[in-house]
């Protein structure tokens, strides 16, 4: 069996910038906050989690630190 990859395979767009801009922002601001995932894949949740970006499922769990609010289309 021969498996072939895609020249553009991996995440899309929207999810590129949304996984920057929380890589960015962690620098800012060490205690930051995603409301749910940011991205349904594991390994880059816990690579944000190693960044310092924590992934809450309420309001109530947030320290009073920044949020990113995620947004799924």
């Amino acid at each position: 069996m021969k498996i072939r990859i895609a020249k553009n395979s991996g995440f899309c767009f929207g999810v590129k910038g949304a996984i920057k801009l929380a890589m960015d922002e962690s620098k800012k601001y060490p205690k930051l906050s995603t409301l749910g995932p940011i991205i349904h894949n594991p390994q880059m949740v816990a690579k944000l989690e190693s960044q310092g970006v924590k992934s809450i499922e309420s309001l109530e769990e947030s320290s009073g630190d920044p949020i990113i609010i995620r947004s799924h289309g």
